[in-house]
């Protein structure tokens, strides 16, 4: 019986084939994104619309988002289960279904249960196209393909207040919003593309016994076809009834359990809430969903400069300082008092607080092994959208309405900071690690790299 040949998938080219399945793994992101980036642009005329309070504005800001945190640790267990590709269609279908249905929400409580629904299938979405693309890209390129992968994000997170001032410009604050999640609807199409041309993960279907489906992926990924067997780099299954918190794996995973959630939570407070702070500022409202979009644009090339960095410094260092610069860029932002001032700042704060997130995503897929790889990932994420994309802006929501923009961002440039020490401190080094050499053992030293 064949084994499979790993080394040849770790030390292949991006190939066609590799950049056919990140651009569809992308457009599940770019979609995906787009959802989430409405929240804030909707926030004003809803305001306006349902004249929210404080409480409910939090409410409508947070309730997405704790969807997407419980929704992100189950999909993470299902995918080491069922596969990563068909928990990605499910999540895909639930939340388009649900987001198209938000359209008609009749007031802000329809909205806010809609949005916590949609927020499940989005949650379980999160973690698996970089899961699955971790999995199928050589071990030199996995750093560059997680920030072109999330550079997507950015694309979707743009276009969500692109769009919203053309909608809302022509059929105003009242009606304007609806439009916005009819496109949602589109993430159906996608899913039929998804189901027809996107495959599997190849470690995961050789952990299940599918070795012959794994081999045809490996052949298309790499275009070798095996001539004799081969023998190294096999999957070995690991001791029964290990876990993220098991021996050899919590010290990992409280790193990221302490990075994650820190380093997130400057990507809210940017698209949640920007165009809520440049109307309080005074900005005029045809411009703000304008200026929030060049400010959320500023991200892309940053993911473009993330992606070569990563590979060419490594994980640790990228991290830590787009987060130092994302931490000062902060505490700057309230120490402007002009719209040109806003904007050159806000475009730094975007440039490296959301730029970050590739790096700290690859870096999350590289700490656990293959038969918990998604379920490690999906933990992290889960708890790091509900303490910093939930619960965090709930906060700020309240400390925007009653204590002004200076106090809720020396918390995010205080919380930035403590993911940067996370990571300095407790983190290890993945850069170029062989997926199946990630064990069940203690790191032997934080200051030490993975060779």
């Amino acid at each position: 019986m064949q084994t499979l040949d790993w080394a040849q998938l770790d030390n292949n080219r991006m190939n066609r084939q590799l950049w056919v399945w990140l651009i569809l793994a992308a457009a599940a992101w770019l979609m995906e994104s787009y959802d989430i980036g409405l929240i804030g642009v909707v926030l004003v005329p809803l305001h306006q619309v349902w004249h929210l309070t404080a409480p409910t504005t939090g409410l409508v800001v947070a309730s997405g988002t704790l969807g997407v945190a419980l929704g992100v640790a189950p999909a993470g267990r299902l995918a080491d289960r069922w596969g990563r590709k068909k928990v990605m269609l499910f999540a895909l279908v639930e939340y388009s279904l649900v987001t198209l249905a938000t359209a008609w929400s009749p007031n802000w409580h329809w909205f806010v249960a809609l949005r916590f629904v949609a927020g499940l299938g989005l949650g379980a979405m999160f973690p698996l196209p970089y899961t699955l693309l971790t999995e199928l890209t050589p071990k030199h390129a996995r750093g560059r393909v997680a920030g072109i992968l999330d550079g997507f994000l950015s694309v979707g997170y743009f276009l969500a207040p692109l769009a919203a001032s053309l909608t809302i410009a022509l059929w105003g604050s009242a009606f304007g919003w609806r439009p916005l999640f009819w496109a949602g609807g589109l993430g159906l199409l996608l899913a039929w593309l998804l189901a027809h041309h996107l495959p599997e993960s190849p470690r995961w279907l050789a952990l299940h016994g599918k070795g012959g489906d794994a081999q045809e992926i490996l052949q298309r990924a790499t275009g070798i076809v095996p001539i004799t067997e081969v023998s190294i780099g096999t999957i070995g299954d690991p001791p029964p009834r290990k876990h993220v918190l098991s021996r050899g794996m919590t010290h990992r995973t409280i790193m990221l359990w302490i990075s994650f959630p820190a380093i997130l939570l400057i990507f809210y407070a940017i698209m949640t809430f920007m165009p809520t702070i440049l109307h309080q500022e005074g900005v005029p409202t045809e411009w703000v969903d304008r200026i929030a979009a060049l400010i959320m644009a500023a991200s892309i090339p940053g993911k473009w400069l993330e992606s070569w960095l990563v590979e060419k410094w490594g994980r640790k260092p990228v991290i830590v300082g787009f987060s130092l610069l994302a931490a000062i860029a902060a505490l700057a932002f309230p120490l402007a008092h002009s719209l040109s001032g806003w904007i050159i700042i806000g475009l730094a704060f975007a440039f490296f607080g959301i730029a970050v997130d590739p790096a700290m995503k690859v870096f999350a897929a590289e700490q656990y092994p293959t038969p918990i790889r998604a379920t490690g990932v999906g933990i992290a994420e889960g708890w790091a959208r509900f303490l910093g994309g939930a619960l965090a802006p709930y906060l700020m929501a309240l400390w925007l309405e009653n204590g002004g923009i200076a106090v809720s961002f020396d918390f995010v440039a205080a919380v930035a900071l403590l993911g940067a020490l996370a990571v300095a401190w407790l983190g290890q080094e993945t850069k170029g690690q062989v997926l199946e050499s990630v064990e069940y053992r203690p790191v032997p030293s934080v200051a030490r790299p993975i060779q």
